[in-house]
């Protein structure tokens, strides 16, 4: 099914994740500013806390950021199908992510994402590599997944925090 992010070209796709850090600034800061709104952070909403929501999305972009490495640097890169799914990965750890840290891990790995697709070469855009489910891709198609997941978590957290 296409969308929106499937014609995203690769100087829009930088735009997108470079702007990711900014506009999660922009939905979390008055939520951090009013100190009754910021005490709810880990109240479940809509089936999930800000922090959770912030939090999953910090481990899928992570995800996203070790695919896109991999078809960046690799001659033969095998990408991760589950990446490319839109369910966050698992936590890695069973000890939970405070917002702090998951709004940072967002933003890292925006920056990293948008650092590796401004180096890409027009080669590098068009190749395609296996995935562990069977399937072909494209450095483009998975930066437009990328930016997909990007924007909706942004949506879905400025959602539960407007809720707080």
């Amino acid at each position: 099914m296409a969308d929106r992010y499937d014609r995203l070209a690769p100087r829009d796709l930088i735009i997108t994740m470079r702007s990711l850090p900014r506009r999660y600034d922009e939905v979390i800061g008055p939520v951090r500013s009013d100190p009754e709104r910021f005490a709810r952070r880990n109240e479940h909403v809509e089936g999930g806390s800000l922090t959770g929501a912030v939090a999953e999305l910090a481990r899928h972009l992570g995800q996203l950021e070790v695919e896109i490495a991999k078809l960046a640097t690799q001659s033969e890169p095998l990408i991760t199908g589950a990446a490319l799914g839109t369910e966050p990965p698992l936590p890695s750890v069973d000890r939970p992510m405070g917002l702090d840290a998951a709004q940072a891990a967002v933003g890292a790995s925006a920056d990293a994402i948008a650092a590796t697709l401004d180096r890409a070469s027009t080669e590098q855009w068009a190749f395609r590599a296996a995935t562990t489910d069977g399937r072909h891709i494209t450095l483009l198609e998975v930066a437009q997944h990328a930016a997909r997941i990007g924007a909706e978590g942004l949506r879905r957290t400025a959602r539960i925090a407007a809720q707080l």
